[in-house]
């Protein structure tokens, strides 16, 4: 499923972002889960027949039905969710334990 497109993008060293066009979705009309090594985003908002559409003569954009699920490593961590301008940005951090950190080691 192609539906809605989306970007993973690397931000940082550790972190990454999973970028979603949602154009016409409201925070209400999307749920973000995560739960067991899974980030799921889905459509919440159903049309009804016979809908007010302010005014709408074309509706080109769609508030179709959805689902999307990306596997996430267990060494990430999810650190929140935002959606501004149509694109709902995921942001995540790997995290990497101190000892298996790159460390200078001293010569004696």
């Amino acid at each position: 499923q192609n539906y809605p497109p989306y970007n993973i993008v690397k931000t940082g060293e550790y972190t990454y972002d999973i970028e979603i066009a949602l154009a016409g979705f409201g925070k209400k009309d999307i749920d973000v889960t995560y739960e067991n090594s899974m980030i799921t985003i889905k459509s919440i908002h159903e049309a009804k027949k016979g809908e007010d559409d302010d005014g709408v003569l074309h509706r080109g954009i769609s508030k179709r039905q959805f689902t999307k699920s990306f596997s996430i490593a267990d060494d990430v961590e999810v650190k929140g969710a935002e959606l501004k301008d149509g694109l709902l940005k995921i942001s995540m951090e790997k995290i990497i334990p101190e000892n298996k950190k790159a460390r200078s080691i001293e010569i004696k």
